[in-house]
């Protein structure tokens, strides 16, 4: 910095490009010190509390109401006489916890890399004062309290809800309150992919702004009101992850609403918001110098102060009985979908395996206990293929899931608010583009295909050759399969068509994103044509399928295991088997290396090229097609997930 500042100091007055870049230098310098970004690490809570367990006689749950306080005083306890400690990286090395190895790498980082930028350590699913009042343990322990800014991330609906208590019993802790006004700062995270995922996008929007509120109040009532509010909000490019499908202005004031501003300001709390660009979406805005400096100008746009405290007045906010009531029954529609096992097995049918993998995570979450795990249960699958596999399979439930219930309960008060507030309209316009891009009958012909009765109807009109085929493909599918789906179907089908004709219904009325937000009718047209494509696809690979020859148990798979994962479309992992049990080259061992002649061959060593050729690589190539229509399914709704 002083160099740059020398520099400065010494350039001649009509270089002003050279200024101009050292200014921008010392300015990133400034930001980021010698980092590239603001450098954020994440660990789960359930991880923090595994590292103090046994210090704590953590027994139960931290919310646990018998032990809850007694928690909190021993974490103030050990805060009370913590000593820094000195590591190396051998001590790095020999750790086994996941949180305390987490803290010695930041330490690490701190010591060899550059201490003038702070570092964001992000705790996911945290609903409890415990939680980050033991991370600042770990952090005081290994010497980084200074330089680490503690983040509990509030995403599901309990956090949501219980996340303004939280910040409150940790402002009412004087560790925690040292802490934060040393940094000058308390930091929290929102996750509008998770909560999205759980209480619906448009609940999930509510809920976030409602904690924002209670936040910056709890801030003023406990004299904190000198420190800055930081609030990053993680969410994607699409429209069941927080990115709002009007204009950039429109994206930026749905996940940071103006009227929160002016409500900070009346408490006289600062507050610094952070957003993501999240993934191969998110880099598109940046792939040119144009749309970039569009961003950045529409940014800086938005957080004017006369932008930010200009809709406080809006009537989104004083009919707060009605939108409570509004987006509880959103959340609750959500809340049941999730729970039940069928939409599980609706979105794990063929599921990722119409995706191309996208990335650095696992399709589902991991957890602490492997018997924990319900591979059918919607939960346990991450907000990115949640997302994706429902635009797949035509119906956006999380994006809409929920507002036609909602609507129905009072239509005419509906309308009258979605006519006078402007954020209500802005929210809204999240399910009004899911419904634009939503058909709840390609939905339903993908379940049918698994419907064993259907392929069974079909024969009536095809040769007996194909029609014995189709009687053997309904044979195989595991009539359950089908009307499982087909429960929850009725439930996205009946919401999603009271929706429709409430949107319908208002006619005229002023819209949140515009006809230019809405998907035009040949870009319709072209979904139709793209999921009829998929679906004749599909059923040539269960054709294909069932025509796998049998084949001897020493492979460790039966036929029949390998048809069901076909049937689930789960066909390059059964593609690679194939060809190990049925080798198009058949055996390469050489008899005339043996040292004596043999004109004996095994009848293993026969060529399956007929059946590479016809069988294994159409399989194959079916399934790559498949995955290429979800590209150009992508490319239609303008996000992957």
């Amino acid at each position: 910095m002083e160099l740059v500042d020398r520099v400065l100091e010494r350039l001649a007055p009509e270089r002003h490009d050279a200024a101009a870049s050292l200014c921008i230098l010392r300015a990133e310098l400034r930001n980021y010190g010698l980092g590239l970004a603001h450098t954020h690490v994440r660990i789960n809570a359930t991880q923090v509390h595994n590292a103090i367990r046994k210090q704590v006689d953590l027994v139960s749950d931290v919310n646990d109401p018998r032990f809850r306080r007694s928690y909190l005083d021993r974490v103030e306890e050990l805060l009370d006489g913590v000593q820094p400690v000195t590591i190396n990286f051998g001590s790095l090395i020999a750790e086994r916890t996941s949180t305390k190895q987490l803290f010695m790498v930041l330490a690490q980082m701190l010591k060899y890399s550059d201490r003038t930028a702070p570092l964001r350590f992000l705790i996911a699913e945290c609903d409890s004062a415990f939680t980050p009042l033991t991370a600042l343990y770990f952090a005081r322990l290994f010497g980084v309290a200074d330089q680490i800014d503690i983040s509990p991330l509030f995403e599901t609906e309990r956090a949501l809800e219980a996340g303004s208590r939280v910040i409150e019993q940790l402002l009412e802790s004087p560790h925690y309150r040292a802490y934060v006004e040393a940094r000058g700062r308390l930091c929290i995270q929102t996750g509008y992919s998770d909560a999205g995922r759980y209480l619906g996008q448009t609940a999930a929007a509510a809920s976030i702004e409602r904690l924002r509120f209670r936040i910056v109040r709890a801030m003023a009532d406990h004299g904190m009101a000198h420190v800055e509010l930081v609030v990053f909000d993680t969410h994607g490019e699409s429209i069941g992850r927080g990115a709002h499908p009007g204009s950039f202005a429109a994206r930026l004031a749905y996940t940071d609403p103006p009227a929160f501003h002016a409500a900070a300001t009346r408490f006289g709390v600062r507050v610094k918001q952070e957003v993501s660009f999240q993934g191969g979406d998110g880099y598109l805005p940046f792939l040119n110098p144009a749309t970039a400096l569009a961003v950045l100008t529409r940014m800086l746009e938005h957080a004017q102060p006369g932008t930010l405290q200009a809709a406080s007045d809006d009537p989104f906010y004083a009919e707060r009985a009605y939108i409570r009531e509004f987006f509880t029954t959103v959340k609750g529609f959500q809340d049941d979908l999730v729970d039940d096992p069928n939409y599980g097995v609706l979105l794990t049918t063929f599921g990722a395996n119409l995706l191309f993998p996208s990335g650095s995570r696992a399709f589902r979450r991991q957890h602490e206990e492997p018997a924990e795990a319900d591979a059918a249960h919607a939960s346990q699958i991450r907000a990115i293929p949640h997302n994706a596999i429902l635009m797949q399979l035509g119906l956006l439930a999380n994006s809409l899931g929920g507002l036609g219930a909602a609507v129905d309960k009072d239509p005419d008060r509906f309308r009258m608010l979605y006519g006078s507030s402007e954020r209500f309209r802005r929210i809204m316009g999240i399910g009004e583009f899911a419904v634009a891009v939503s058909d709840p009958q390609v939905m339903e012909a993908y379940i049918t295909v698994t419907d064993p009765a259907w392929w069974v109807r079909r024969t009536a009109a095809e040769p007996h050759e194909d029609s014995e085929r189709l009687l053997t493909i309904a044979r195989h599918l595991r009539t359950d399969l089908h009307e499982r789906q087909r429960r929850v179907f009725l439930r996205l089908f009946q919401d999603f068509t009271e929706l429709d004709r409430a949107l319908e219904e208002l006619g005229e009325a002023p819209r949140s994103i515009g006809c230019a937000g809405l998907i035009s009718e040949r870009s319709r047209r072209t979904l139709l044509v793209l999921h009829a494509m998929r679906l004749a696809i599909i059923q040539q690979i269960y054709a294909l399928a069932v025509q796998i020859p049998d084949f001897s148990s020493r492979h460790a798979v039966t036929r029949r295991q390998l048809v069901d994962r076909l049937f689930h479309l789960d066909v390059p992992s059964v593609v690679t088997l194939l060809e190990e049990i049925f080798p198009q080259d058949g055996d390469r061992i050489r008899v005339e290396d043996f040292g004596e002649p043999a004109d004996y061959r095994p009848d293993d060593a026969q060529s399956y090229r007929v059946e590479n050729d016809q069988l294994f690589r159409p399989l194959a190539a079916y399934h790559r097609l498949c995955q290429r229509i979800s590209t150009a399914v992508v490319h239609r709704h303008g996000f992957f997930g």
